[in-house]
């Protein structure tokens, strides 16, 4: 029998009040003569490695896993194969616990919504502000995860949340169950859709999360637009969507789109979502039947997808002929694994200032460590992480490498008292070298807690002013946190400076390598770094891309403190265009090439004296009206010993040489490719496309 022949005849089997008790991500055993399955909770958690969550339980042998950098960290790596990898590792994490009974198979991740305002608490868990790099995380993580050495079954199923255009928590009075996002359908193609529909095109993602903000007045759980035309009829996806949790009782309760419980459970169901994260499918089911809201019919549709993707995991297939059931704990916490969490949080330190060569440090110097996260250990996680192996703090990995260190920590990260600054100031006038570490947490920005401002926590920005005035010597800056903040002060005062984001479990290692030259710093900024003021710009509520001064690099006609891309390195790089006389002035019609692909090869030399990573980066700018200035069309991380080089290809089709524009035509008007070495410097590699 085929998988959809075995779902038709389990749900067949199955009495009505059955089948709508398994709409609920708690779903119950179902037994009786005609068939026996077992209670699963489908709620899992992964977001950067197996977390705690209603599926999973840590314990036993199994009380830690392995806790690789927060995504937007992930996302300055732009490596695409780190993804795959990480991905796959995870999975295998998640199948050992699966087998001993402590998780699911099924994880709410990746989170691959935009980030698209600074403010936003949860902007963390995802890989940036650009779409083209986060279809591309997408992409990578998710078939990472999902596919294994036996095509029969899912590794695990991901689920690609939250659909969609949701970056909204709690602002002004409005949270994320009341927020109606007012999107433009040009927005909503070039912004909020593409990192969804790679999830399903190119990643093959069996699970969607529809997310709690309703979408141009209608919630995203009973969107039939976006769900069943878009996702389903565009894009051809065949697997379940899952609500975010609560996310079906806010169809009436917070949007007030229904006034009945049965016309709430009809527009869920028939609006394209098949699983209710909560208990309003189960609850109310039986009255939307009796009331004939929604038929048996209904409910066949989304429990066969529900079961189809359960026999997929080989759920009722015997373990023995299954290679992922000989999964066990020794599979976690591996070498691999760590040593892939350590290479992560190495490649996503950015290095955005140098002052004359100030870093890397020498390890002989008399170093005086400052700062809230100086020391940090869970911070370094972010939100949605698990139990880590162990937690290296940027002070213990400077210790390891022998250097001398005394530490001051100045005040907390909330930064309200001032009484630890004289501590701070004076370890600052005794060492030969600043290191001061600053940022936020979670009690910062996360999940439900949008900022209101872009200014460092508390009296942070006093505290590096008062370091900076005491320091006989140079002063690094290190900004951990999990977006971006102004941090004017550090650009133009300190010697160094970093962006570290959320590290993992190995951060402190990979910061103390970068900062002393064992390692080689390569990663961009996944967003752009406004100024201060930028948020008595622009509302947090408005949606729109090109809303004055605009969003993203994309947009964005102010002066930003650092561009999306940014980066630099302690060696050089050149680029040279391979066959640049022909390659530098293409003038064709969009038809010449419209079928095949156009390539482009740079050939990138490390120049310098230090073996290093150059991420080299492909943009289209443009000066149509309406348009945006530059997009991200290609990247791709290479690692280069001094005197070594590599050629890099880029493919280049019509479409990228397109734009959507505010009729959501794809219009052809000419734009110019340029390849970066930094956002700044843009290299011309065709003149226009006619």
């Amino acid at each position: 029998m085929t998988v959809m022949d075995r779902a038709r005849d389990l749900v067949g089997r199955m009495t009505v009040e059955q089948k709508i008790s398994q709409l609920g991500t708690g779903a119950p055993a179902v037994q009786s003569d005609k068939v026996a399955i077992a209670g699963y909770q489908w709620w899992s958690e992964a977001l950067h490695g197996v977390a705690g969550s209603p599926g999973v339980h840590f314990g036993g042998n199994l009380s830690h896993a392995t806790s690789f950098p927060q995504v937007n960290t992930l996302g300055a790596t732009f490596n695409k194969t780190l993804w795959h990898v990480m991905g796959g590792y995870i999975a295998t994490e998640a199948r050992a616990f699966a087998n001993q009974g402590r998780a699911g198979l099924t994880y709410f991740a990746p989170n691959i919504n935009i980030y698209r305002d600074p403010r936003w608490g949860r902007g963390q868990e995802t890989p940036g502000e650009d779409p083209y790099l986060t279809a591309n995380y997408a992409e990578a993580f998710v078939s990472g995860m999902q596919s294994g050495e036996d095509p029969r079954y899912f590794k695990v199923i991901t689920t690609c949340k939250h659909y969609d255009a949701y970056d909204l928590e709690n602002w002004h009075g409005t949270d994320r169950h009341h927020f109606n996002a007012e999107v433009t359908a040009q927005d909503l193609v070039e912004t909020y859709l593409p990192a969804f529909e790679s999830c399903v095109r190119n990643g093959k993602g069996a699970s969607i999360m529809c997310s709690y903000n309703a979408v141009n007045g209608v919630p995203s759980c009973a969107n039939d637009f976006l769900q069943n035309e878009i996702a389903r009829g565009e894009w051809g996806f065949t697997g379940y969507i899952v609500s975010d949790c609560g996310a079906i009782n806010d169809i009436t309760s917070t949007h007030k789109y229904t006034t009945t419980p049965e016309a709430t459970v009809a527009a869920g169901l028939k609006g394209g979502c098949d699983l209710d994260c909560g208990g309003f499918y189960q609850k109310n089911g039986q009255v939307a039947i009796d009331k004939k809201t929604i038929t048996e019919e209904d409910l066949d549709r989304a429990m066969m997808r529900l079961f189809e993707h359960r026999i997929r995991l080989g759920e009722f297939d015997p373990p023995s002929e299954q290679p992922y059931h000989s999964i066990g704990s020794d599979a976690v916490c591996t070498a691999e694994h760590t040593q892939l969490a350590l290479e992560a949080a190495r490649q996503g330190v950015v290095l955005l200032k140098n002052e004359n060569g100030a870093l890397p440090l020498n390890k002989k110097a008399k170093v005086a460590l400052i700062g809230p996260n100086a020391d940090a250990t869970g911070t370094m996680q972010g939100n949605y992480h698990g139990n880590a192996p162990f937690l290296t703090s940027p002070m213990m990995g400077i210790q390891k490498l022998g250097v001398n260190v005394t530490y001051a920590q100045g005040c907390d990260v909330k930064c309200s008292s001032t009484s630890g600054f004289n501590d701070a100031v004076n370890l600052a006038k005794e060492g030969d070298v600043v290191i001061l570490i600053i940022g936020s947490d979670n009690s910062i920005a996360s999940e439900g807690h949008d900022r209101t401002t872009l200014a460092l926590p508390g009296n942070q920005e006093k505290l590096m002013e008062q370091v900076k005035d005491a320091a006989k010597g140079p002063v690094i800056v290190v900004l951990m946190s999990g977006g971006p903040y102004d941090i004017s002060y550090a650009k133009e005062n300190a010697n160094g400076f970093l962006w570290v984001g959320y590290p993992g479990q190995a951060g402190g290692q990979a910061i103390a390598e970068v900062l002393f030259g064992d390692y080689n710093p390569g990663g961009r900024l996944p967003v752009t770094f406004y100024p201060g003021d930028y948020v008595n710009q622009i509302s947090f509520f408005d949606m729109g891309m090109r809303s004055p001064p605009g969003r993203t690099y994309k947009f964005y006609t102010g002066e930003p403190i650092y561009w999306f891309g940014d980066g630099l390195s302690y060696t050089t790089f050149t680029y040279k265009w391979h066959d640049s006389e022909t390659l530098s002035q293409v003038d064709m019609t969009i038809g010449e090439v419209m079928e095949d692909a156009l390539p482009y090869n740079v050939t990138v030399m490390n120049t310098g004296k230090m073996a290093g990573d150059d991420v080299v980066l492909a943009f289209v700018n443009s000066t149509v009206p309406g348009a945006p200035s530059r997009e991200l069309i290609g990247f791709e991380r290479v690692t280069l010993a001094p005197g070594e080089s590599k050629d890099v290809f880029f493919a280049v089709t019509a479409k990228t040489f397109s734009h959507v524009d505010d009729d959501v035509r794809i219009n052809d008007e000419s734009r110019i490719m340029c390849v970066v070495l930094h956002w700044s410097r843009c290299r011309v590699v065709v003149s226009s496309i006619r």
